[in-house]
């Protein structure tokens, strides 16, 4: 097997493993049972478990991104753009099966003393919202909010309704929050 086939391998199983089951309760064990590779094979690729989380989150951080920028791609403006990040988020949950946020999940696990994954969680939120941020400014909105807190109050939505869509199960919050969203624009 390629080295580059080997090493998508060992992220495609860890990054299954984190997030289905956590990252605390994936062992390296498990990682390299189920790649089936030997022990040699995923060190030769990744230094520590803690490596092989950052490849995975920048992955996930990535592909987070494409598969919404496709999703967008034929929404014509900033509003219907905004409103449409909803659908997003309510089309991943329920890809997803409502397990929450990768890097929410990853953020409530890790130990405090690891910097670099916290630093590639806040990328990662700090990319959404500017995002929206730049939506938000080219919108002529009700004016109800000044920018920043309407900013903000969509990322808070957003972020909300995930969370809360992984308590029940559903996609009425992220539903809600649209709705929220639409009267605020």
């Amino acid at each position: 097997m390629r080295e580059s086939n080997v090493k998508d391998k060992i992220l495609d199983v860890a990054s299954r493993l984190f997030y289905d089951q956590g990252y605390n309760l994936t062992g390296i064990n498990q990682i390299i049972e189920e790649a089936d590779i030997a022990r040699a094979s995923l060190y030769n690729h990744f230094d520590s478990k803690t490596d092989l989380l950052l490849a995975y989150l920048e992955q996930t951080h990535h592909r987070w991104f494409e598969e919404m920028d496709e999703f967008l791609r034929q929404i014509p403006g900033p509003r219907e753009k905004l409103l449409a990040m909803f659908d997003y988020r309510i089309h991943r949950q329920q890809k997803v099966k409502y397990k929450g946020c990768h890097f929410s999940k990853i953020s409530a696990e890790a130990s405090q003393h690891e910097i670099k994954v916290f630093a590639l969680v806040r990328v990662h939120k700090e990319r959404l919202k500017n995002y929206i941020s730049h939506l938000v400014h080219q919108v002529e909105h009700k004016g109800t909010l000044d920018d920043e807190l309407l900013i903000d109050t969509i990322f808070l939505l957003q972020e909300g309704g995930i969370a809360t869509g992984s308590v029940y199960r559903n996609s009425q919050a992220l539903k809600n929050a649209k709705r929220i969203v639409e009267t605020l624009l």
